[in-house]
């Protein structure tokens, strides 16, 4: 039995996190260890790569990937999936937390996919060499040229990289853009916590979103709720909103609507608190 609402004890761990340095020295270490695991999964991903490409640019008898311990391999591709697929989301959480700012998983995926793209120009230079350019020259029959796809493979060690860099590049762009619309959300509710209008709305309508894992079971992975209210003007208005901690979304509850009496129409301008009591970032 608890004495203390789950949603108040969970808001109250997050709000530790708020400039604490333990979080910001977690964020820290768990994006090292993310990034290590980025550049350790690129590692055999690049030797299976140039394992492919040998078959296509020597003949059976000529020279390919050769001496490469399956166990280990195998041990990389877990240890770097595990390593870069916990590290990086759980960075960006703790960041997040410390920063009290939403968005980092935009910039945890950029960064995994550039250091996975150095990981890759690292392996792709010890990739096997063409036995002759151009060509593949067997034992017992004249040499065949090389077609437009051996082409390609033969010049993987530019383009692989480059295109995973421009990859990386994007997701970059696509991070800044989000944190731009964050920054400039938190800033329109920030100003309305002060000059706004609060109400009270009721949840219309309540879709649970779940998702499965790797053994098969469904889990709860959030909500999309629809919330109906009435602004300043006596027009009765619906927004919806995602949310992702369930326990506290009732079809049919009362909920908290924040909004901008001189910007009715702006969806922008209205906030949604499923919190009896909540703070800035409980505003979604």
């Amino acid at each position: 039995m608890d004495t203390v609402d789950p949603s108040v004890r969970r808001r109250q761990k997050r709000d530790r996190q708020v400039g604490n340095p333990a979080a910001l020295r977690m964020g820290v270490l768990w994006f090292v260890l993310g990034a290590a695991g980025a550049f350790v999964l690129a590692l055999p991903v690049a030797l299976w790569f140039d394992a492919l490409r040998a078959i296509s640019l020597n003949a059976p008898s000529g020279t390919h990937v050769s001496g490469v311990s399956v166990p280990l391999v195998v041990v990389g591709l877990v240890a770097g999936m595990l390593l870069a697929g916990l590290g990086l989301p759980v960075a960006a959480h703790h960041l997040d937390g410390y920063r009290a700012a939403r968005g980092g998983g935009g910039w945890a995926l950029a960064i995994g996919v550039a250091v996975f793209a150095l990981g890759v120009a690292f392996a792709s230079r010890g990739w096997v060499a063409a036995d002759r350019v151009g060509w593949v020259v067997t034992d017992y029959e004249p040499p065949e040229p090389w077609g437009r796809g051996q082409w390609i493979l033969y010049y993987a060690d530019l383009w692989l990289p480059g295109l995973l860099v421009m990859l990386a590049m994007l997701l970059v762009w696509s991070a800044v853009r989000a944190q731009r619309r964050s920054a400039a959300s938190a800033a329109t509710r920030d100003r309305l916590l002060t000059e706004g209008m609060r109400t009270t709305g009721t949840i219309s309508e309540l879709r649970i979103h779940r998702s499965s894992d790797d053994s098969g079971g469904r889990h709860v992975a959030g909500a999309t709720a629809t919330v109906t209210y009435v602004d300043a003007a006596g027009t009765r208005r619906w927004v919806t909103r995602k949310y992702s901690d369930v326990s506290v979304l009732v079809q049919g509850g009362a909920v908290q609507v924040l909004h901008d009496p001189a910007r009715p129409d702006d969806d922008d301008s209205v906030f949604v608190s499923f919190l009896r009591e909540p703070a800035a970032l409980d505003w979604v």
